[in-house]
C-alpha cells in the first residue's frame, strides 16, 4: 500500500507504519490518548507502539508539538498500514 498523509492516520490506537524525517520509515506508530501536556491539559500523541528508540525531539517518547525544551518535536510525514505478516 502506498505512503499516505499523516492527517488520515488512524487515531484509534491502531499500531502503523511511518515516516520521521532524519528517522526513517520502518517506525512502528499508535495514537495514545490521555496524555498530559506541560500545562496538565489532557491531550493525544503520536507514540511508539513496539520498542524503538524515538527521535532525540521526542519527550518521554511522545511526539509534541512542542517537547519538554521548548522545540518542536520531528514530526511524522506519512503513514501505511502495516503487513499482514506483522499482526499478531
Amino acid at each position: 500500500m502506498a505512503w499516505q498523509s499523516m492527517e488520515t492516520a488512524p487515531r484509534d490506537g491502531t499500531p502503523f507504519q511511518a515516516k520521521i524525517p532524519g528517522h526513517g520509515s520502518d517506525n512502528i506508530l499508535a495514537w495514545t490518548d490521555g496524555l498530559l501536556n506541560s500545562d496538565n491539559q489532557f491531550c493525544g500523541g503520536w507514540s511508539f507502539a513496539e520498542d524503538q528508540e524515538p527521535p532525540d525531539s521526542w519527550t518521554d517518547g511522545i511526539c509534541w508539538a512542542v517537547n519538554a525544551d521548548g522545540n518542536p518535536s520531528v514530526q511524522p510525514t506519512e503513514w501505511k498500514p502495516l503487513p499482514q505478516s506483522h499482526h499478531q
